[in-house]
């Protein structure tokens, strides 16, 4: 299973030096601005970013919480973007800010950033994602879509819909028993940590599945965040079921060793009371490097609101 998320760096974001001034940050940078919105987003389709002229060319995103900031990363990487600025009147949480774009992110990806110094002593930031093969990304959502097209009838409900995709994923997928041995290294050339593990090989580790499942979602219009736990090493899925927050763990519900044919339905659209008796799960603390599971489903309410 999978270690923290194979990440360079903690992606930081601009703060604002002078809380005692009254002037918010549009006011106090001038120049241009837009409001931006991902209406094809799966995530909060309807938030308005504010964008502002400035000396970057892509613009600068006005952001007051962790949760905007993560939405408009992982909106930004959905969408194919890979460089962007922010800044914000307040300090945030920088690492929670990272945790919360990677639940959205199609794929594990790293951040490169750098920041000056403005106007009145706000401090701007500038990030860059690279995603860890665009090339294994874009055959893996090419396989997703064509994998929802065969698998999926017009006449299922969304319920039918996830299972027919969990099932394929079980059914088709082995656990990666010696890849989950390998070192932090050695995991970030290894296609058992990606989408492409199951789609190109067939195993793949809990992130593999996890990635995988979330592309298979995408493909069929259904949101869902990515949930991860240092403490379990193990990642998850949470799912929109028409509306409703759900737990996914394809991992779990596939037995290791592999046993052809059969798929279990223990870790299969449960809500968070079930997840709680389950003996397997631990979700990290909430910390300033971590996420609890209060807050991933806060974040799913934001983003699915």
């Amino acid at each position: 299973m999978k270690k923290r998320f194979a990440i360079l760096l903690v992606l930081s974001l601009g703060l604002s030096a002078c809380s005692q001034t009254s002037l918010k940050l549009p006011d106090l940078l001038g120049g241009k601005r837009e409001i931006v919105t991902f209406s094809e987003s799966l995530y909060r389709p309807q938030q308005e970013f504010e964008k502002i002229s400035c000396d970057v060319s892509e613009g600068c995103y006005v952001v007051s919480s962790e949760m905007e900031a993560g939405l408009l990363i992982g909106n930004l990487v959905r969408s194919g973007q890979r460089k962007a600025a922010m800044i914000a009147d307040e300090d945030l949480d920088l690492d929670k800010i990272f945790i919360y774009a990677l639940a959205l992110a199609p794929s594990t990806f790293e951040a490169q950033y750098s920041q000056r110094r403005m106007m009145n002593g706000t401090r701007r930031t500038e990030f860059t994602i690279t995603m860890e093969d665009e090339q294994q990304l874009q055959r893996s959502r090419v396989q997703a879509q064509r994998l929802v097209t065969e698998l999926i009838n017009p006449n299922q409900d969304q319920r039918e819909v996830i299972q027919t995709l969990h099932d394929w994923l079980v059914l088709h997928t082995q656990y990666d028993t010696e890849a989950a041995k390998l070192s932090e290294a050695e995991r970030k050339q290894s296609l058992a940590f990606r989408a492409s593990g199951v789609f190109e090989r067939g195993k793949a580790t809990c992130s593999g599945y996890m990635e995988a499942m979330d592309l298979l979602l995408e493909a069929a219009g259904i949101g869902s965040i990515k949930v991860f736990s240092n403490t379990m090493d193990h990642a998850w899925n949470l799912v929109s079921l028409d509306g409703e927050m759900r737990y996914l763990d394809a991992t779990f519900d596939d037995p290791v060793p592999d046993q052809p044919g059969r798929v279990m339905y223990d870790f299969f659209l449960i809500d968070a009371p079930t997840l709680q008796l389950r003996e397997k799960y631990e979700f990290d603390p909430a910390t300033t490097t971590t996420i609890s599971q209060a807050e991933y489903e806060a974040y799913f309410q934001y983003c699915f609101s």
